[in-house]
């Protein structure tokens, strides 16, 4: 199973959200695991029911905690809350990356 990191630093209403989500769905209808890394506005999208929903789904969220911080997001369950070391380790392990600005 290979892996797919996406980096989402857009904001929800940004036309990036549609694409994360639907590379999101193909990836994992091909059995592949995917990681998503938010950052900057990209925080924001834990506050969207929609994107929560690819949580259960299986894809592994991790956002940027001093952002969150910043943009006065709490914690939520079933994302982590982690740092740019953390971005670089899923880079880092990733078979594909691809960042959505």
């Amino acid at each position: 199973m290979s892996t797919l990191c996406i980096i989402l630093t857009s904001s929800p209403e940004n036309e990036n959200t549609h694409t994360a989500v639907k590379l999101s769905h193909a990836a994992l209808a091909k059995g592949h695991q995917v990681k998503i890394f938010l950052m900057s506005n990209g925080v924001y999208h834990v506050l969207q029911s929609k994107f929560l929903a690819l949580i259960q789904q299986g894809v592994d969220v991790t956002l940027c905690a001093s952002n969150a911080a910043e943009r006065g997001i709490e914690e939520r369950e079933g994302v982590t809350f982690g740092s740019q070391y953390d971005l670089s380790v899923m880079a880092s392990k990733a078979d594909s990356l691809i960042s959505l600005h």
